[in-house]
This record gives structure tokens, C-alpha cells and sequence, in this order.
């Protein structure tokens, strides 16, 4: 079977969004708050020049959440 091309991107996105949700669920810990690893992604996003709220947004937090780390 053929694979249309909007079919195509909608399983890399799919792909994607498996590793980008990996990444979220071992940076917050079962409680919801950010984990050791969470506040180390939080560094290294924020060193790559990420603001606070596109963080924020990606981990599933306020931005209050994570101004204890700045």
C-alpha cells in the first residue's frame, strides 16, 4: 500500500511526539513536579536560548514552576 504524503508526516510527527513525550515523563517526577533530569533539561534549553515559556509549555508547567531553577 501506498503511503500519502500527509500520511507520511503525520507518522514522523507521531515518532516525534513519542520521544518528545519520553523526555517530558522522566523530567517531572509522578507528582508532577520537575525531576533532578527536568531541572537539567530546563539548563540546557534555557542555555540554547529557549525562553522560560516555550519551556514551560513543553514540560507542562507554569513558568512560576520553573523560576526557582533560574
Amino acid at each position: 500500500m501506498v503511503k500519502s504524503k500527509i500520511q507520511q508526516e503525520l507518522e514522523r510527527l507521531e515518532a516525534k511526539e513519542q520521544i518528545l513525550d519520553s523526555i517530558v515523563s522522566i523530567s517531572k517526577t509522578p507528582n508532577g513536579h520537575i525531576s533532578d533530569d527536568g531541572k537539567n533539561l530546563y539548563f540546557i534549553l534555557k542555555n540554547a536560548g529557549m525562553k522560560k515559556s516555550e519551556i514551560a509549555r513543553i514540560l507542562n508547567v507554569t513558568p512560576g514552576a520553573l523560576t526557582k531553577y533560574d
